[in-house]
């Protein structure tokens, strides 16, 4: 008679050698945090930089968003001399704003050229996400100047 092994799968020498990675990364961004609250300094140029990447996320002005850009990178490199990530591992450098409105110019331009294109589709073509979008098609609907067909996620968008 046999018996099946029944219980936890055994992590491999890689799985278990990523995982002390991860490890190591978090205690280490830990530390530098840590480091920010201790130094007041440290701690105004952080909250500077997050300030700025809220601005650029908010702005529509390109010679404003280039000076903000440059504004960041000097802040940067502040948090850098001093052995400080800026968070940037986070995700991107410039991190998109959610309350950022979509130009509804641009918008109503894009579903006239293409009509009866659904909501990702737009926001792929625009380099946007959806929820950027919606209040701006929003806005669109109630003045007549889109109309739609479908529902929810299978919506069409054409121009008036």
């Amino acid at each position: 008679m046999k018996t099946e092994k029944t219980g936890r799968a055994r992590k491999t020498e890689e799985e278990r050698i990523a995982d002390l990675e991860a490890r190591i990364a978090s205690l280490r961004a830990r530390a530098e945090r840590k480091k920010v609250k201790r130094d007041p300094a440290l701690k105004f140029v952080s909250q500077a930089l997050r300030a700025v990447d809220k601005a650029h996320a908010e702005s529509g002005d390109i010679a404003l968003r280039q000076a903000l850009g440059e504004a960041r990178a000097t802040l940067s490199a502040c948090l850098a001399l001093h052995g400080v990530g800026d968070g940037g591992s986070r995700g991107t450098l410039i991190p998109r704003g959610r309350g950022r409105s979509l130009d509804a110019s641009v918008l109503l331009q894009h579903v006239q050229a293409h009509p009866g294109q659904r909501g990702e589709e737009i926001a792929v073509a625009l380099n946007t996400d959806t929820k950027t979008l919606r209040p701006t098609m929003l806005r669109l609907i109630s003045e007549r100047k889109v109309r739609t067909a479908g529902k929810a996620r299978g919506m069409q968008y054409f121009g008036v």
